[in-house]
C-alpha cells in the first residue's frame, strides 16, 4: 500500500502582505494531482497546519472545498486529516461524519483520535 505523506499545507498563508493562495493552487494542481495519478498513490496523510491560522481567508477554505471534493469525487483515494496547531481544530472538523463517508476522514479535536481507525484498503484492512 502505497501513502503520500504531506503536512503544512498552510492555505492561506500571507508573504510579505501577498496571499500565496494562488501559488498553492497552482502547486496543489500540477504537483499534487500529479502524483496521485502518476504514482497509483492508495491514501494520503496531510499532518497537520491545513491552514495558516484558526480563521484562514475565504479563498483559503474554497481551495480546501475544492481539494477534497476532487479527492472524493475524482480520485477517490482515502484521505487522513490531522489537525496542526495553526488550525482551527473544531472548524477542520466540520462535516466530518459526512466526509468520512466519501473517504475524507478528519481528526481535529484530540478526543476524536483515541481510538484506532481502520478502512478496508485495496489489500485488506488497514488501521
Amino acid at each position: 500500500m502505497r501513502f503520500l505523506h504531506t503536512a503544512d499545507w498552510h492555505l492561506g498563508r500571507i508573504f510579505y502582505g501577498q496571499y500565496l493562495t494562488e501559488d498553492q493552487a497552482h502547486v496543489l494542481e500540477h504537483q499534487f494531482f500529479y502524483i496521485l495519478r502518476d504514482e497509483n498513490i492508495d491514501g494520503i496523510l496531510l499532518a497537520g497546519d491545513v491552514f495558516d491560522r484558526a480563521v484562514p481567508p475565504i479563498e483559503a477554505i474554497e481551495l480546501w472545498d475544492s481539494i477534497i471534493t476532487r479527492l472524493a469525487m475524482d480520485y477517490k483515494v482515502p484521505f487522513f486529516v490531522v489537525s496542526g496547531n495553526h488550525d482551527g481544530a473544531e472548524r477542520l472538523e466540520v462535516g466530518r461524519s459526512m466526509l468520512s463517508q466519501s473517504g475524507i476522514h478528519i481528526w481535529g479535536s484530540p478526543h476524536h483520535a483515541l481510538k484506532p481507525f481502520e478502512f478496508e484498503g485495496t489489500d485488506g484492512k488497514v488501521a
